[in-house]
């Protein structure tokens, strides 16, 4: 039986090597959308905002903005800081994108603020930078709120002394406000747990997980191919057992599937920087989902009566499985409907357990994602297997 079946294999092999459509598949469409995903939309984790101020009013509220928050983003690593000769100098630097964006504090700011006046700071952003740019703006909005609150605080003080406020002291609270800590403060602690997937090595993952359910295709479609052809009649009048025809192709399928993974895991690593974490945990991961889409697979192509046929099916579940997995983008885990949806999915387990693997760095967390993905192939091929059985008595 052994012997019958790696022979099927090695003719499945064979053809499959020729056919363009399985390169495609398997390694150039997944390792492409990859490569352009990651273009489109690039790692965000760290934002490098380069930018100056125009102070052009000089006085005590602007200094609360040139002498406290400027400094403070610059010190944080938040800001690359830039001088500028003039606004028009700030101008040409932020339309030719030499610079990400520029604050101009227009003439009359602060005698603006202390009237109770419309004080507004001006944002120059360059074209394209878009995340710079609502850094920007962020943090003039919330120099701008800070503000308020002196101002809140500067109408208290006069109303006591019967006064009117003193630049200085405006100055003074404006600096106070813009180096004053949150009251509250939410971080998380990665002392014990490494960084999860970065955006390439995700889109990597995820791609290759999407695709390998189309790659496997091309083995569990052999059985249909054979009856369109004429040629399972032949195999079943030489002195094969049906096993063995069985057992050859579900062969090929999973030599395809863990092969176009491992190709892509290492490429992408190798051109894209993507990192997928320990090679044990990966591998276990890999073989987890091979067999989990040949079940799935397996079981879709039974309702099909041509292997065309089987590949639309195919094709749509594949497609809805890796929607709902997340493979194009992380689905958030704080809807509880979300979770459910993601954990029917052997895509979101597979992406689940890369995440571990990268935020733990030992192999052996990946088990539990492991389990749910082989539980997920197990419950497909059952009753594909029982229905096969069954189509091949009659």
């Amino acid at each position: 039986m052994l012997r019958a079946a790696s022979l099927i294999l090695a003719k499945d092999t064979r053809l499959r090597v020729r056919d363009r459509s399985v390169w495609l598949f398997a390694f150039v469409v997944p390792l492409g959308l990859t490569f352009l995903f990651s273009t489109i939309f690039p790692d965000t984790g760290a934002i490098d905002l380069t930018a100056g101020v125009v102070d052009l009013d000089g006085g005590e509220v602007a200094a609360g903005f040139v002498d406290g928050v400027v400094p403070a983003l610059a010190e944080a690593d938040v800001l690359t800081q830039v001088e500028f000769d003039s606004e028009e100098d700030a101008r040409s630097r932020v339309a030719e994108g030499s610079v990400d964006a520029a604050w101009v504090l227009p003439p009359g700011f602060s005698e603006e603020v202390l009237a109770g006046g419309d004080a507004r700071i001006e944002v120059l952003v360059a074209a394209g930078r878009t995340l710079p740019g609502e850094l920007a703006r962020g943090v003039a909005d919330a120099y701008a709120r800070r503000i308020e609150q002196a101002g809140l605080a500067l109408t208290v003080q006069g109303a006591l002394t019967g006064g009117p406020p003193d630049p200085q002291l405006i100055g003074a609270i404006g600096v106070a406000a813009a180096e004053a800590e949150e009251l509250i403060q939410l971080t998380t602690d990665l002392s014990e747990r490494g960084e999860p997937l970065d955006a390439v090595s995700y889109l990597a993952a995820g791609m290759a997980a999407f695709f390998v359910f189309f790659t496997v295709q091309f083995g569990v479609t052999g059985l249909l191919e054979e009856r369109q052809f004429g040629t399972m009649p032949r195999l079943l009048a030489a002195p094969i057992a049906p096993g063995a025809i069985h057992l050859g192709k579900l062969l090929g399928a999973f030599l395809l599937g863990c092969t176009s993974m491992a190709v892509l895991a290492v490429a992408s690593q190798q051109l894209l920087g993507a990192e997928w974490g320990p090679a044990p945990g990966v591998a276990i991961l890999i073989v987890a989902l091979v067999l989990a889409a040949i079940g799935v697979m397996s079981l879709v192509a039974l309702f099909a009566h041509t292997a065309e046929q089987a590949s639309n099916f195919q094709a749509v579940v594949a497609v809805v499985l890796g929607l709902t997995g997340g493979v194009f983008v992380p689905i958030p885990g704080d809807v509880a409907a979300l979770r459910v949806i993601t954990a029917v999915s052997p895509h979101g387990w597979f992406l689940r357990g890369l995440n571990e693997l990268a935020a733990s760095g030992q192999w052996t967390t990946v088990l539990p994602a492991a389990g749910a993905i082989v539980l997920f192939g197990a419950v497909t091929a059952v009753p594909a297997v029982v229905l096969q059985r069954r189509r091949s008595s009659w």
